[in-house]
């Protein structure tokens, strides 16, 4: 069954997650830039380290593509690893969703 999944990662890490794709095999992918804005970075909430104050704008890629199940599977799985990994403060977040139909 095939997945849409959604990746959303900070410009820090674009590097890295382009190579976890080319590590497992994604070939084809498109993505986005985006200015992520919070009214409020309170650091208690769960999306506080997602994007920055809208006094310092972070410069985000949303990237996303539609994988078999188990390719998708393996994307999180490496995307995982790379967050305990890592020491910085925006983690690299990563969706998976069923396709019901497509043509």
């Amino acid at each position: 069954m095939m997945k849409f999944v959604i990746i959303q990662s900070a410009e820090a890490y674009h590097h890295e997650l382009e190579q976890i794709f080319r590590d497992i095999k994604i070939n084809s992918y498109s993505e986005l830039p985006v200015d992520g804005f919070m009214e409020s970075a309170d650091g208690n909430s769960d999306i506080s380290n997602w994007f920055g104050s809208s006094k310092n704008p972070y410069r985000y890629f949303i990237s996303f593509t539609f994988l078999e199940e188990d390719k998708a599977n393996e994307l999180l799985e490496r995307i995982k690893r790379f967050n305990e990994e890592a020491e910085g403060i925006s983690p690299i977040s990563a969706f998976i969703s069923a396709i019901e139909k497509f043509v």
